[in-house]
């Protein structure tokens, strides 16, 4: 008999319907002390085993001790609880009647010989002293067969040494699983030269001074150009009293003069802070004020925005260029400040991160050698100018003695525009958000293109490109905190991987990028093995030095580092959700402050927008979490249908109930375009209140009729707080859960004074088979 998949394991694979594949059989060493009892510490270690990898704390697992006969037993268990009260708890378990938990066991054991298919996602065989970890072959790889037997056996040695030891301190990796995810994976050492930014713009101006350095609509812009007119304005500011270690605001679009004011900056050992002339006035004088800026350099067109704050130079009507043009160079190190760059703050005033020189030289380094930047490349300058990107897509352009393209302002938001001008440009690399790539690499592309690649970042990609571009996407990952720390080709991924691979996982972020670590681990700071989630952490020479005037919100992510404090004290926690694939690479998930508690679950709202993202049709996806009515916790999912794409909410209810426990399955959809935000992501904020009316069904409307039929309408009208309800309509695909079916149970009894269960409504989840239950128990009542 097949046995349907609903598993949420880590490593699992989607499996079209039931599990029915042959099996992975691994041996389980099992400790002398189990066999007191071999099938209680087979169902323990398996609950234990399965918490630790899911975070899930009220668990099923099935027992089969006569041939054919299985059943459920209810098991609690949390991080805390310890092997005696496990062991007693799974004694004293008794099995859950009839079907009326309304979802799969997470695992087996099975009393009665040698499993011949899976009970569960993991099936464990108990014959007398012997262990055998059976799980099907369709659903998990090799190497997820031997991880999980690997840390089954640790978890089982932990439970037969003694009674203290909590479930959540029992040490899953082994020692050679730790070396290779902490040493192997962040192997990443690499030679990077002494020269800062604006040291190499100057020796190209010297070496080769009529090469091309900018070109925007009708200028065009040499080394010697550039870096001339840098010397002659750091000649201005250091007549204004400006000093190293000053900090200067630059407010500018995306323009030469930009380029100027910043390299003007580093000449005199100064940081610059980010300013986008665009922003709200409001906003550009918060910064202003926060970061003390000694100077604002800006055209006269904004000098509104920002006078009577600090003084003000205004590049397109000051005589600054009657400065020579001589070489200024204020020593500089790694540690001084090159950038303040404000991020939004959760309390709604924006953060100052203040970027090193040394972790800027880094970034522009592995930057110019992952796109393979040289004196020919013609690189882009497209990103919004106040947040810090001009590091990750112009610097190593010019770091190189390439040449930057500034395209007019019409032409950012428009992906055929933007086709159009990459191919009459020449482009060979350009630096994309999210939303703007995956429009772009949808277009029709001329085999001959000059792109060599585009980086996409600014949110987790959550579509494989087609195939065959003939151009690399490259995803990125970082922060203004910590920089670009990570890196991924996903086409030569996506073509190694082929069409089912691509299915099964989204785009990770891939490995660290040159000189720099990056850990996924849990909420005690210790690593996790490939496939469970915990918080991405990042180490090395990429750190920023914190947040500028707020020492407690620095303390608070920049700690000592646990790792690896002898290279790199410190680490950085990005508030990241990650988890590793089994060959290093990591993927994305979600926010730490994105982690809500479901029915006493905890539940990364980001690992359902992933699952949301593999099912057809849907581009890309959002889920929130609200409180209903009655205060519980409510799952909202917001779909973006692909490109020609019909997105049918009853797909994928069924999709997400195959993959995910049904506590993580949305109960309301909204179907539509994401609102974006001004950098590219998506604004959540702006995402609408669920619907209240009946969604897609897959049975036919029919109103309720009859002394039973309405008031019990009613009654779940009340409960799932929808309108529109059809007698016929299942409550679990209404957006039902335990929770409201108990409630609902309750009402139903107060209202026709009946003895009706919980149970009930599991096996008669309709208006009008509750309306006969109920019809059939009133005259016994009375």
């Amino acid at each position: 008999m097949a046995v349907t998949t609903s598993s949420s394991l880590p490593l699992a694979r989607v499996l079209d319907g039931a599990r029915s594949g042959a099996l992975r059989r691994r041996d389980i060493a099992v400790p002398a002390a189990v066999a007191e009892d071999p099938a209680l510490y087979a169902t323990a270690a398996l609950a234990a085993l399965v918490h630790r990898y899911t975070g899930e704390t009220d668990l099923l697992i099935s027992r089969q001790e006569q041939p054919g006969v299985a059943e459920s037993l209810a098991i609690r268990v949390e991080a805390r609880t310890t092997a005696g009260e496990l062991l007693r708890t799974v004694a004293g378990a008794v099995a859950v009647a009839g079907s009326g938990t309304g979802r799969p066991a997470h695992a087996g054991v099975d009393s009665t010989g040698r499993a011949s298919r899976a009970l569960a996602a993991l099936t464990l065989s108990v014959s007398g002293e012997s262990f055998e970890l059976a799980l099907d072959g369709d659903e998990f790889d090799d190497t997820a067969a031997d991880q999980y037997a690997s840390h089954l056996e640790r978890v089982l040695i932990a439970l037969a040494a003694g009674p203290g030891t909590a479930v959540g301190d029992i040490a899953l990796l082994t020692p050679e699983e730790t070396h290779r995810t902490l040493v192997e994976w962040n192997d990443t050492e690499g030679p990077v030269g002494p020269a800062f930014i604006h040291e190499l713009v100057a020796e190209t101006a010297r070496r080769t001074p009529d090469a091309v350095a900018v070109i925007l609509p009708g200028t065009r812009l040499t080394y010697r150009e550039l870096d001339g007119r840098a010397n002659q304005l750091a000649h201005r500011l250091a007549a204004r009293g400006v000093r190293p270690g000053s900090r200067i605001g630059v407010c500018f679009p995306r323009s030469a003069e930009s380029l100027i004011a910043q390299l003007a900056c580093f000449k005199l050992a100064c940081a610059a802070i980010l300013l986008d002339s665009d922003f709200p006035a409001d906003r550009i004088r918060y910064m202003i004020e926060d970061a003390s800026a000694a100077v604002v350099l800006t055209l006269a067109a904004h000098e509104a925005k920002i006078s009577g704050l600090s003084p003000v130079i205004a590049l397109d009507t000051e005589d600054w260029q009657s400065e020579p043009d001589t070489e200024v160079s204020e020593p500089v190190g790694a540690d001084d400040l090159i950038h303040i760059c404000y991020t939004s703050g959760s309390t709604g005033a924006p953060k100052a991160v203040m970027v090193r020189f040394g972790a800027a030289r880094n970034l522009i380094h592995s930057m110019a050698e992952l796109c393979g930047t040289t004196s020919e490349s013609q690189g882009t300058w497209l990103a919004a100018p106040g947040y810090g990107m001009i590091e990750v897509e112009c610097f190593p352009v010019l770091a190189r003695g390439g040449t930057v393209h500034i395209p007019d302002v019409s032409v950012v938001s428009s992906e055929h525009r933007l086709q159009e001008w990459f191919l009459r440009e020449g482009i060979t690399s350009a630096l994309l958000m999210k939303p703007m790539a995956e429009r772009l690499w949808r277009l029709e592309w001329p085999e001959d293109t000059p792109l060599e690649n585009i980086r996409v970042c600014g949110e987790r990609i959550q579509s494989w490109p087609p195939a065959g571009l003939p151009f690399r996407l490259i995803n990125l990952y970082g922060s203004a905190e910590a920089t670009v720390v990570a890196s991924c080709d996903i086409t030569e991924l996506g073509r190694q991987l082929g069409e089912q691979g691509r299915a099964r996982r989204l785009p990770p972020i891939g490995r660290p990028t040159t000189n720099v670590t990056i850990y996924v681990l849990d909420e005690d700071l210790r690593p996790l093995p490939p496939g469970l989630v915990g918080e991405l952490c990042i180490a090395g020479v990429s750190l920023s030095a914190g947040y500028l005037g707020r020492p407690e919100a620095t303390a608070e992510k920049w700690i000592t580092n646990p790792i690896d404090p002898e290279r790199h004290p410190v680490m950085y926690r990005t508030g990241d959700l990650a988890r590793y694939w089994p060959d290093g690479s990591i993927e994305i998930v979600g926010r730490t402050d994105n982690q809500i508690k479901v029915r006493g679950n905890r539940v990364h709202l980001g690992e359902i927008e992933v699952v949301l993202t593999t099912l057809p049709g849907v581009n890309q996806a959002a889920v929130l979490a609200r409180q209903d009515g009655q205060g519980d916790v409510q799952l909202t999912a917001y779909i973006e249908p692909g490109t020609d794409a019909t997105v049918s909410v009853r797909a994928v209810r069924r999709g997400l109930a195959q993959r995910l426990p049904s506590f993580m399955v949305p109960a309301a959809y909204v179907i539509g375009g994401l609102p974006t935000s001004v950098n590219g992501k998506i604004d959540r904020t702006a995402l609408p209140e669920p619907p209240t009316s009946r969604p897609e069904m897959d049975t036919a409307y029919q109103a309720p009729a009859g002394e039973f039929e309405t008031p019990l309408h009613d009654l779940w009208v009340k409960v799932l707080e929808l309108d529109g309800i059809g007698v016929h309509d299942n409550f679990f695909e209404l957006g039902g859960d335990s929770l409201r079916a108990a409630r609902l149970t309750e009402l139903v009894r107060e209202r026709f004074v009946v003895d009706i269960e919980i149970v009930d409504l599991f096996d008669e989840p309709t208006v009008a088979r509750m309306a006969a239950l109920v019809a059939g128990k009133v005259p016994a009542t009375a």
